[in-house]
């Protein structure tokens, strides 16, 4: 019974891209965070990586998650986090300005459609 180097592979890029993906989430979340409910999308945050690495476990031989497949999401987590991140922080922070912005002016168009509606109905009896 030998040991089968492409699964190996396999596992240790796979946990790679876990931990790129964490990451990945972490920085989608991170302006909700910040405009509020910090411990709501922190505990979202931590049940979502609990759950990637239990099926990840899962997924590995035996069900048991081996010390290479652990440092590999953690080379991936670093790696997102030192070369991705900062870019993309700034890219998803912008448009999550921009769709607030959009939001914002919605909702003062949605304010005053109930006074239009009033005006015309009460213009409609008379």
């Amino acid at each position: 019974m030998g040991v089968d180097i492409r699964a190996q592979a396999l596992s240790l890029l796979l946990g790679c891209a876990l931990g790129a993906g964490l990451g990945l989430l972490y920085d989608l979340l991170r302006p909700l965070r910040h405009r509020g409910g910090e411990s709501l999308w922190d505990l979202l945050f931590c049940l979502t990586a609990a759950a990637a690495a239990f099926l990840f476990a899962m997924r590995a031989e035996n069900g048991v998650l081996g010390t290479g497949e652990l440092l590999a999401a953690l080379l991936g987590l670093l790696l997102y986090t030192q070369l991705l991140s900062p870019s993309f922080r700034r890219m998803w922070e912008n448009s999550v300005q921009k769709i607030g912005v959009f939001l914002r002016k919605a909702q003062n168009k949605t304010k005053k459609v109930p006074q239009g509606a009033k005006k015309l109905f009460q213009n409609r009896r008379e």
